[in-house]
């Protein structure tokens, strides 16, 4: 019984393919620094992205630091096949849509402290989230006013 499941553990270790290991790659760093600081009115750093292989796609990401409390958080998820991601949201909280978009924009809202001004819209095969961090969520004001600057940045895909 051990030796089968010696085996059984290695013949998966062995079909799982390499894709599925996180690596750097500059891929999803869609934005320039100076693009994001002409948008949403505050400095940061090259971007640093990973990317992820999964069965049906890959996942991208990059953050770009700031040396005040924002960051801009770029992930995109790619589908091999369009139309994938169908009518899921998969997020956690709600989504609050931005009306009148193009792309069926909507905010993810309602995740108790881990809500931040989050961005989040389809095209094609790909499903394209912009967050910002070190937005005070309890302050309207403010959190209008740095959704107002994330509608600003180019829609990237």
């Amino acid at each position: 019984m051990k030796t089968r499941t010696l085996l059984a553990c290695i013949a998966l270790c062995a079909a799982t393919p390499a894709a599925a290991q996180f690596k750097e790659s500059k891929e999803g760093c869609l934005y320039t620094p100076q693009a994001i600081e002409a948008a949403l009115g505050f400095k940061v750093s090259e971007g640093k992205g990973t990317e992820v292989g999964f069965p049906g796609g890959k996942s991208l990401s990059c953050t770009y630091g700031s040396p005040g409390r924002n960051a801009v958080m770029l992930k995109l998820e790619r589908m091999d096949k369009p139309g994938a991601f169908g009518g899921a949201t998969g997020m956690a909280g709600k989504a609050e849509p931005v009306a009148g978009d193009p792309d069926k924009a909507y905010w993810q809202v309602g995740q108790g402290d881990l809500t931040d001004v989050a961005l989040t819209y389809v095209r094609g095969n790909t499903r394209t989230q912009v967050r910002v961090t070190g937005v005070n969520m309890k302050d309207k004001a403010a959190v209008d006013a740095m959704r107002a600057r994330v509608l600003k940045l180019p829609r990237v895909s």
